[in-house]
């Protein structure tokens, strides 16, 4: 899954170089939240885009991540204490019939 992963980031990597290279001597202007920036190169304003996507993904699968985790070690908590029960239950004395 990893090799897969890799896989895609690459595609994806080289895709965005290709673009950059075929549009590098484009101007664009971008006006964001109200403030306008003028002669800007095509190829930083993909760059930068990629960059803060980048760190977009990060910050939700560090979150999604964080979640999991604590997730997981509640689960083994849960899973020692059943461990725990079973055991005590293993040793109890064994009671005759009569």
């Amino acid at each position: 899954m990893r090799f897969v992963g890799l896989l895609f980031v690459i595609v994806v990597i080289g895709f965005m170089i290709g673009f950059i290279v075929l549009n590098a001597d484009k101007k664009v202007d971008i006006n964001m939240f109200g403030h306008q920036v003028t002669n800007l190169a095509l190829s930083m304003v993909c760059f930068y885009s990629f960059v803060a996507g980048m760190v977009f993904v990060l910050v939700f699968a560090l979150a999604d991540e964080i979640i999991l985790r604590s997730a997981m070690n509640k689960l083994k908590k849960e899973n020692m204490n059943i461990k725990k029960e079973l055991d005590a239950l293993r040793n109890l004395p064994l009671e005759e019939e009569k």
